[in-house]
Protein backbone atom coordinates (compact mmCIF):
# COMPACT_ATOMS: atom_id res chain seq x y z
CA UNK A 1 0.00 0.00 0.00
CA UNK A 2 1.48 3.39 -0.92
CA UNK A 3 0.56 7.05 0.43
CA UNK A 4 0.26 9.53 -1.44
CA UNK A 5 0.31 13.14 -0.86
CA UNK A 6 0.02 16.13 -2.47
CA UNK A 7 1.81 19.01 -0.59
CA UNK A 8 2.30 22.88 -1.17
CA UNK A 9 5.27 23.78 -0.43
CA UNK A 10 5.17 27.30 -2.52
CA UNK A 11 4.87 29.39 0.95
CA UNK A 12 8.19 27.46 2.52
CA UNK A 13 10.43 28.13 -0.70
CA UNK A 14 8.98 31.74 -0.88
CA UNK A 15 10.45 32.56 2.88
CA UNK A 16 13.63 30.98 1.99
CA UNK A 17 14.09 32.86 -1.12
CA UNK A 18 13.80 35.96 0.92
CA UNK A 19 15.65 35.06 3.52
CA UNK A 20 18.49 34.49 1.27
CA UNK A 21 17.71 37.85 -0.38
CA UNK A 22 17.85 39.02 3.37
CA UNK A 23 21.43 37.47 4.14
CA UNK A 24 23.43 40.69 2.73
CA UNK A 25 21.75 42.38 4.51
CA UNK A 26 22.65 40.59 8.24
CA UNK A 27 26.48 40.09 6.51
CA UNK A 28 26.60 44.34 6.26
CA UNK A 29 25.17 44.69 9.25
CA UNK A 30 27.03 42.31 11.09
CA UNK A 31 30.21 43.64 9.07
CA UNK A 32 29.26 47.32 10.54
CA UNK A 33 29.16 45.93 13.98
CA UNK A 34 32.49 44.48 14.01
CA UNK A 35 34.06 47.29 12.42
CA UNK A 36 32.94 49.66 14.93
CA UNK A 37 34.52 47.90 17.75
CA UNK A 38 38.19 48.20 15.80
CA UNK A 39 37.32 51.44 14.24
CA UNK A 40 37.22 52.92 17.81
CA UNK A 41 40.33 51.09 19.22
CA UNK A 42 42.18 52.06 16.09
CA UNK A 43 41.19 55.45 17.19
CA UNK A 44 42.09 55.07 20.46
CA UNK A 45 45.67 54.06 19.80
CA UNK A 46 46.43 57.32 16.82
CA UNK A 47 48.77 59.31 18.23
CA UNK A 48 47.87 62.45 19.06
CA UNK A 49 49.71 65.98 19.52
CA UNK A 50 53.81 66.11 18.69
CA UNK A 51 54.23 61.72 18.86
CA UNK A 52 51.47 62.35 15.51
CA UNK A 53 54.44 63.38 13.44
CA UNK A 54 53.78 66.99 12.91
CA UNK A 55 50.48 67.57 12.06
CA UNK A 56 48.57 70.70 11.69
CA UNK A 57 46.35 70.09 14.80
CA UNK A 58 46.96 67.79 17.24
CA UNK A 59 44.64 65.06 17.21
CA UNK A 60 43.64 65.29 13.14
CA UNK A 61 45.39 61.63 12.60
CA UNK A 62 42.99 60.34 15.29
CA UNK A 63 39.59 62.25 13.89
CA UNK A 64 40.33 61.45 10.52
CA UNK A 65 40.16 57.50 10.87
CA UNK A 66 36.87 55.85 9.55
CA UNK A 67 34.90 53.01 8.79
CA UNK A 68 33.73 52.22 4.86
CA UNK A 69 31.64 50.01 3.39
CA UNK A 70 33.68 48.77 0.27
CA UNK A 71 30.87 48.71 -2.66
CA UNK A 72 33.51 47.67 -5.57
CA UNK A 73 35.17 45.11 -3.39
CA UNK A 74 31.73 43.27 -1.78
CA UNK A 75 29.70 40.65 -3.39
CA UNK A 76 26.26 38.81 -2.83
CA UNK A 77 29.16 36.38 -0.48
CA UNK A 78 31.21 38.97 0.72
CA UNK A 79 31.12 42.00 2.09
CA UNK A 80 33.99 44.39 3.13
CA UNK A 81 34.62 46.73 4.89
CA UNK A 82 37.88 49.23 5.67
CA UNK A 83 38.90 50.90 8.37
CA UNK A 84 41.76 53.92 7.19
CA UNK A 85 42.50 57.73 8.15
CA UNK A 86 41.11 60.06 5.41
CA UNK A 87 44.41 61.43 3.83
CA UNK A 88 43.37 64.57 2.83
CA UNK A 89 42.66 65.29 6.60
CA UNK A 90 45.65 63.72 7.83
CA UNK A 91 48.09 63.26 5.18
CA UNK A 92 50.94 61.99 7.44
CA UNK A 93 48.90 58.88 8.60
CA UNK A 94 51.15 56.12 6.47
CA UNK A 95 54.57 58.06 8.25
CA UNK A 96 52.83 57.57 11.35
CA UNK A 97 51.78 53.70 10.73
CA UNK A 98 54.43 52.84 8.90
CA UNK A 99 57.78 54.64 9.83
CA UNK A 100 59.70 56.82 7.08
CA UNK A 101 63.25 58.42 6.41
CA UNK A 102 63.16 62.12 7.66
CA UNK A 103 65.46 64.03 4.85
CA UNK A 104 64.60 67.84 5.98
CA UNK A 105 64.56 69.64 9.10
CA UNK A 106 61.00 70.58 10.59
CA UNK A 107 59.83 73.20 12.72
CA UNK A 108 56.74 75.09 13.65
CA UNK A 109 56.62 78.55 12.09
CA UNK A 110 55.37 81.96 13.44
CA UNK A 111 51.48 80.37 13.27
CA UNK A 112 52.13 77.30 14.17
CA UNK A 113 52.41 75.78 11.45
CA UNK A 114 54.88 72.89 10.57
CA UNK A 115 57.49 74.05 7.64
CA UNK A 116 59.89 71.95 6.06
CA UNK A 117 63.20 72.78 6.82
CA UNK A 118 66.55 72.61 5.41
CA UNK A 119 68.09 68.99 3.78
CA UNK A 120 69.71 66.81 6.50
CA UNK A 121 73.32 66.12 6.40
CA UNK A 122 72.32 62.44 6.71
CA UNK A 123 68.56 61.71 6.68
CA UNK A 124 67.25 59.99 10.20
CA UNK A 125 64.98 56.97 10.04
CA UNK A 126 61.41 58.11 12.14
CA UNK A 127 60.43 54.47 13.44
CA UNK A 128 56.58 53.63 13.25
CA UNK A 129 54.08 53.98 16.03
CA UNK A 130 51.70 51.59 14.66
CA UNK A 131 48.02 52.23 15.47
CA UNK A 132 45.94 50.53 12.70
CA UNK A 133 47.68 47.32 13.18
CA UNK A 134 47.66 46.59 17.14
CA UNK A 135 44.14 47.99 16.95
CA UNK A 136 42.99 45.54 15.03
CA UNK A 137 44.09 42.82 16.57
CA UNK A 138 43.77 43.64 19.80
CA UNK A 139 40.17 44.01 19.11
CA UNK A 140 39.61 41.08 17.19
CA UNK A 141 37.78 38.90 19.82
CA UNK A 142 35.44 41.75 21.05
CA UNK A 143 34.52 42.65 17.17
CA UNK A 144 33.26 39.16 16.45
CA UNK A 145 31.83 39.13 19.74
CA UNK A 146 29.75 42.35 18.59
CA UNK A 147 29.25 40.60 14.97
CA UNK A 148 27.48 37.55 16.39
CA UNK A 149 25.49 39.90 18.69
CA UNK A 150 24.30 41.92 16.17
CA UNK A 151 23.61 39.20 13.89
CA UNK A 152 21.35 37.41 16.89
CA UNK A 153 19.65 40.74 16.93
CA UNK A 154 18.91 41.41 13.56
CA UNK A 155 18.53 37.67 12.26
CA UNK A 156 15.00 37.65 13.86
CA UNK A 157 14.17 41.15 12.41
CA UNK A 158 14.88 40.03 8.65
CA UNK A 159 12.90 37.07 9.07
CA UNK A 160 9.75 38.26 10.29
CA UNK A 161 10.20 40.90 7.43
CA UNK A 162 10.65 37.62 5.19
CA UNK A 163 7.69 36.53 6.54
CA UNK A 164 5.40 39.63 6.04
CA UNK A 165 6.04 41.63 8.62
CA UNK A 166 3.53 39.79 11.13
CA UNK A 167 3.96 37.09 14.18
Amino acid sequence: MSIKANVDFSDAVKGLEALLDSRVSLARSMGVAGGQVIRDEVKLRAPVGTEEGGSLRPGSLRDAIYLAYRDGRSTDIRQVYSISWNAKKAPHGHLVEFGHWQTHAVYKDKDGSWTLGAPLAQPKWVPAKPFVRPGYEASLSRAQAAMVERGRERLPELLREARGGSR
